[in-house]
């Protein structure tokens, strides 16, 4: 399934994959682009081309720099040959294993806090202010404050997707519906 969200990081894995479709020609075999905060090998884009020569690495690294300056955010690539099937089968799982482990962390998380907050938005791999899920209580007080840390610490030990929870009042709708916009759009 092909997406593409109009924010930096997938604005700039479209720019670099447009460059590298012009200037790599029928020797680009494909592009795998990770989330911005997934990593394999040092590497959040894995670029497959049937032969690597100098000129190939060339054009891979000025595509990469003329994007990295133009968007506020870093493609960090991991150039193959399409023979790299072990590079390969590691970037394309990757997405779903990450997917899963998330899903299974909030819930967990879910079950350890449901008693004590009204809501809860969870934005899966994907951050705002700093944080993947919006815990919604009636009242902060120092029980909801240590009971919900204790349920990340928890979780985040068993699971390798971080929880990093955002706790508020309800009546925050502002802040609220943000968070609501960005979980609308993150699957």
């Amino acid at each position: 399934m092909y997406r593409l969200l109009n924010n930096e990081w997938n604005l700039a894995l479209h720019e670099f994959s447009t460059l590298l479709i012009e200037s790599l020609g029928p020797n680009l075999v494909m592009i795998l682009g990770l989330d911005e905060d997934s990593w394999i090998r040092d590497s959040n884009v894995l670029v497959v081309v049937k032969k690597i020569d100098e000129q190939v690495r060339r054009l891979v690294a000025r595509s990469a720099l003329l994007v990295n300056d133009r968007y506020n955010c870093t493609i960090s690539y991991y150039l193959t040959e399409e023979k790299d099937t072990e590079t390969i089968n590691l970037f394309k799982n990757r997405e779903e294993i990450a997917i899963s482990d998330c899903q299974e962390a909030f819930r967990e998380f879910s079950k350890r806090v449901k008693d004590n907050t009204t809501r809860l938005i969870f934005l899966g791999n994907r951050y705002h202010r700093d944080s993947n899920v919006l815990v919604v209580v009636k009242k902060i007080d120092e029980q909801v404050r240590r009971l919900v840390a204790r349920s990340a610490l928890l979780v985040n030990d068993r699971y390798n997707c971080t929880i990093s929870y955002y706790l508020v009042e309800e009546g925050e709708e502002e802040l609220i519906h943000e968070f609501e916009e960005i979980g609308s759009t993150a699957k």
